[in-house]
């Protein structure tokens, strides 16, 4: 069960960031620096965003056995959904837009998806580990 939550919260994430390169790549990437207040949380940041996703998702399936991994892509994705929470309600480092078009809930709707499943991946680890069986036991067969 973890191993199959893993390989689908992988590919979820690894979605998000696809999301953020294609969005950048049509909307962003030609606008010139400078040209809008807060621009860079977008020009810079969906690349990044972008790139982080595709290294968590190969480190989810890579290294997917250790919570550590599943706590630090959580934390990520919680953090890019409060950026675009942000960038909507209010503004993020003077970055804002309107309303939510198409993508926005795309994105929002995979990385809630991920945080959804990196959450239950935390919490049947932290059940299993208090019942003493440790957090290294599955009963998957899970060799990664």
């Amino acid at each position: 069960m973890k191993i199959l939550l893993r390989i689908v919260a992988a590919i979820l994430v690894l979605i998000g960031g696809l999301l953020h390169y294609r969005i950048w790549d049509d909307r962003y990437r030609d606008i010139p620096d400078g040209a809008l207040p807060g621009l860079n949380v977008v020009k810079v940041g969906f690349p990044v965003n972008a790139g982080v996703s595709v290294l968590l998702a190969i480190l989810l399936i890579v290294f997917g056995r250790r919570p550590i991994v599943w706590l630090v892509t959580l934390l990520f994705e919680v953090g890019s959904i409060v950026a675009l929470v942000l960038s909507r309600q209010a503004s993020i480092f003077g970055w804002e837009e309107k309303g939510w078009d198409s993508d926005a809930k795309q994105v929002l709707l995979v990385e809630v998806l991920a945080v959804v499943l990196l959450g239950l991946l935390l919490t049947f680890d932290f059940l299993r580990s208090g019942s003493g069986s440790g957090s290294d036991s599955d009963t998957d067969t899970d060799t990664a």
